[in-house]
């Protein structure tokens, strides 16, 4: 079952929450293709979606993490540099392969442990810091 955006993934930063909210929103739009064996249409749209997200967000998100000195920022890169070796498989496959419903599903599953893992968890840590530093 997918994730749904709630304020409980919010970190307090309208940029990034904002980026968040659009990865949920593109999920759900994968998600749902899917659902209507329609995956194999809207597989590229996501991939090239998830391509331009990680690449923008993390950026931002790494260039505040430097600013504040957050201690787990090299962890956090990893994080994201494996994500990016994921999503080029995925790219790699599309151009292999082509667009179909297999491949729509792993770009899911991909997309949801992203949510899971790392949006529900460990950007949640940087935010708890910035929380206390702020309170």
């Amino acid at each position: 079952m997918l994730k749904d955006w709630s304020d409980a993934y919010r970190m307090g930063i309208a940029d990034i929450d904002d980026q968040h909210q659009g990865f949920f929103d593109a999920t759900h739009r994968l998600y749902d293709r899917i659902l209507n064996c329609q995956g194999e249409h809207g597989v590229e749209e996501a991939i090239e979606y998830l391509r331009a997200y990680a690449a923008r967000h993390f950026r931002a998100e790494e260039a505040l993490m430097r600013r504040d000195g957050f201690p787990g920022l090299e962890r956090h890169q990893r994080l994201h540099a494996n994500f990016f070796e994921q999503l080029d498989q995925l790219v790699y496959d599309l151009r292999v392969y082509g667009p179909s419903q297999h491949l729509a599903e792993r770009a899911l599953e991909v997309a949801q442990d992203w949510l899971i893992d790392h949006i529900a968890c460990e950007d949640q840590q940087y935010a708890e810091r910035l929380r206390r530093d702020r309170g």
